[in-house]
Formats: structure tokens, C-alpha cells, sequence
């Protein structure tokens, strides 16, 4: 089994795991992608990961757990094989190109039809963002370049992106990308580790 971390993650597992025990492993924050070996490689042995307020069944399969703290949502989206997921009061098992959505609030489980290139470009070093709000991109880069965003108004926070980019790009070529397209409605500045939109 592989596992992917992305910024601000923090995976638990144990030093060793038994054969024919249920391999367990928890997302205490962050996201996560995770290719499983197949259960009859480990004597039968499921493979399980827990996050906040639910729980992941796999036998053997590629998905990727959204879980952080600050979001109030968590999301599943399956890429291959089949998962369940349970939230101690419903279930549901996820078919290819489908992404469970629980809340930390209701405990509802929301199944959508997804493009899973969007949700997993990260692992290959990629930014991807489909008609995704400013709020929510800066959210990811703030996460990815360890900075703090301040929004001037409320407004900034709409406007709605669809791209990808390379993680790999220096922060303030990104932000300079989003000045130039938005026809001079957006101007970003930095200082140390803050940036400011006006």
C-alpha cells in the first residue's frame, strides 16, 4: 500500500501491522491519496482509515481522503476498485468517478459524479481548479506555501477560477497569473508570509 500526503497532513498507523488483522490507519488531518494492496495479499485482511467522522472500508483500491481541520466537510473520491464509507449513522459504497461528501454537522453523506483528474492533480503536482472560488484557491495555496491570505472584502472571495497549475511555480508568479486575468479587478501583495487582496 502507497500512500500520498499533501501539505498540512498528519497520517497514524502502526509500526507494524498483522496478518489477517484489519489494517487500520487514521487521517487526523490533511488529505491523503491512497493506493491499497489487495486484501488477499494480507491474508484477507481489510484495509480501513478513519477521519474525524467517518470510516473508510477497502479491499484493495486507489481514493483520496480530503479531511482538514479548518473545512467542514470531508471528502472521498474513488478513483478504482470500491469503497465504503460510514459515518456511524449511514453508509454508502462508491463507485468510480464518485466522491462521497460528509459534514461534520448533519452526519449526511452526499454521493456526486466527479471528474477525479480535478480532485487527485495534486499528487502529480498539480493545482486544479474547476469554476472553484478565490476563497477556496487561496485556501489551497495558503496551505501549499505556508502563507496567510487577507481578503479585503468579502466580494474578492466570488470570484470564480477554472485552471491548473504547476505547484512547483513560485507563489508570486501564481498570484501575478490571477492579477493579469482578471482584467485589473484583483491586485495582490506580499509581505513575508501575508497576502493581501484587494
Amino acid at each position: 500500500t502507497k500512500v500520498w500526503l499533501n501539505s498540512e497532513s498528519k497520517l497514524k498507523y502502526p509500526v507494524v501491522f498483522q496478518d489477517g488483522v484489519p489494517r487500520e490507519v487514521e487521517l487526523l488531518y490533511g488529505e491523503a491519496y491512497f493506493d491499497v494492496s489487495e486484501s488477499s495479499k494480507h491474508k484477507g485482511a481489510s484495509f480501513k482509515v478513519a477521519s474525524q467522522v467517518q470510516e473508510i472500508e477497502v479491499l484493495g483500491t486507489e481514493f483520496n481522503v480530503k479531511a482538514y481541520k479548518e473545512e467542514r466537510l470531508i471528502s472521498t473520491t474513488l478513483i478504482e476498485g470500491k469503497v465504503k464509507v460510514n459515518n456511524g449513522l449511514n453508509a454508502v459504497l462508491l463507485a468510480p468517478n464518485q466522491k462521497a461528501i460528509v459534514s461534520n454537522e448533519t452526519k449526511f453523506i452526499e454521493v456526486l459524479n466527479v471528474d477525479v483528474s480535478h480532485e487527485v492533480a495534486w499528487v502529480k503536482g498539480l493545482l486544479s481548479f474547476n469554476e472553484a472560488p478565490l476563497e477556496e484557491i487561496m485556501q489551497t495555496l495558503s496551505r501549499r506555501y505556508n502563507v496567510e491570505v487577507i481578503f479585503e472584502s468579502e466580494a474578492i472571495k466570488k470570484y470564480k477560477f477554472t485552471g491548473i497549475l504547476e505547484t512547483k511555480t513560485a507563489l508570486k508568479e501564481i498570484l501575478k497569473f490571477f492579477e493579469s486575468i482578471s482584467d485589473g479587478d484583483l491586485k495582490f501583495t506580499m509581505t513575508d508570509n501575508i497576502v493581501m487582496i484587494k
